[in-house]
């Protein structure tokens, strides 16, 4: 391996044994601020300007930069801290284990493979000055709210265009889904389960709501985008009851609504909400109303006519023989970043199939690519 290779490899291996499961995700994630400290470190020895953006509860977005030939002109390159929780992993999952051509360990590509390629690729720029000014953003809470990029997007700094670090096999996706996600709550009466009749069942309730609707991705299916497959909707969570003698007096589930470029978050509601009408109108008269506010990420704009895709596919035709434009269903940090006008492309090493895995692993020969990938765009731009 070249010595950047090697070093990004290391790199990666000290990031992964950094633990930061989002707390939302679970109690016992100890978050992204110990990933944004090695950072700094990372910075201080190499002399990279560096700061820090508070986003919520002590969680900050980290960035770094070097400045362009027009400085007032920026390229985001950004990946998240953040990674899912760890079950049943083999091994230890933050003790980075290099065997097979590959690196195991929680966030090995999901999101640290690319954050350390991004990071290895600004701070070897050396003498080659960029056009314009290269920041590289490290987010917090891409796993659950997308808080991060929010307030980057908010921020008021604006970006020519965003290159999102995210495991995509060195592939480019220039479109990607969006996401809606709320609660719906059916209302029953209480009544002591040796007489159901005096009471109204939520869980009987509840289970022809469900069939109702999952009758709606029947009309989804045939939504169709060039790109990105039919948008979707799936209940992903329900709970009900109050204890075992007793008629349930209310069951909730959770909707996961998958959107596709051009689709709003309110018209997937609204599609929901009338079918709700329906059944509480219906001859059952069921008690169903949805909870909001909904979690709300909006499928971005697709990129395929912007300067970034086209910079972007020259870079990774060069360098890993790939650059064909993609759509995927999963959805990223463009999804806010989107909302502040900034376009974005999404590319990385590794494989979205072992994102969230247990004994996920990235390829170290697309590790090093992704540092040729990223540094390319960095100076073409």
């Amino acid at each position: 391996m070249s010595s950047i290779s090697t070093q990004t490899v290391e790199l990666l291996k000290q990031l992964i044994r950094i633990e930061s499961i989002n707390p939302s995700a679970s109690a016992k994630g100890s978050g992204e601020q110990k990933v944004a400290e090695f950072l700094e470190a990372f910075c201080r020895e190499r002399n990279l300007p560096f700061e820090y953006q508070e986003v919520t509860d002590g969680r900050a977005n980290f960035f770094t930069w070097v400045p362009g030939q027009e400085p007032d002109k920026r390229i985001l390159f950004i990946s998240h801290m953040d990674t899912v929780p760890v079950d049943n992993w083999e091994a230890d999952p933050f003790s980075p284990d290099e065997r097979d051509g590959r690196i195991y360990g929680r966030g090995s590509c999901d999101d640290k493979g690319p954050l350390a390629a991004m990071l290895m690729a600004l701070s070897t720029l050396g003498d080659r000055k960029p056009r314009y000014t290269i920041v590289l953003g490290a987010s917090v809470d891409e796993e659950y709210r997308k808080k991060g990029a929010r307030k980057i997007a908010q921020s008021g700094v604006s970006y020519e265009a965003a290159v999102v670090g995210e495991p995509t096999d060195l592939e480019l996706v220039v479109a990607h889904k969006g996401s809606v996600r709320w609660q719906v709550e059916v209302e029953g009466v209480p009544a002591h389960s040796s007489k159901p009749h005096l009471g109204v069942n939520a869980i009987t309730g509840m289970a022809k709501v469900i069939l109702a609707l999952d009758k709606i991705n029947e009309t989804l299916s045939q939504r169709v985008h060039p790109l990105v497959s039919p948008p979707t909707l799936t209940i992903t969570l329900i709970e009900g009851g109050a204890e075992l003698a007793t008629v349930p007096p209310s069951c909730r589930v959770w909707i996961d609504r998958r959107l596709i470029p051009g689709e709003r978050p309110t018209d997937a509601l609204q599609e929901v909400e009338n079918i709700l009408e329906g059944l509480r109108q219906g001859p059952d008269k069921i008690k169903v109303r949805s909870l909001l506010p909904a979690l709300e990420d909006p499928a971005p704009p697709s990129a395929e006519a912007t300067k970034i895709a086209a910079v972007a596919a020259k870079a990774c035709a060069e360098v890993a023989g790939t650059g064909q434009h993609r759509g995927v269903p999963y959805g990223t940090d463009a999804s806010q970043l989107s909302l502040g006008g900034i376009p974005c492309v999404i590319l990385g090493p590794g494989s979205i199939d072992q994102a969230h895995t247990a004994n996920e692993y990235v390829e170290i020969d697309q590790l090093a690519k992704a540092v040729d990938i990223y540094q390319n765009i960095m100076l073409t731009y």
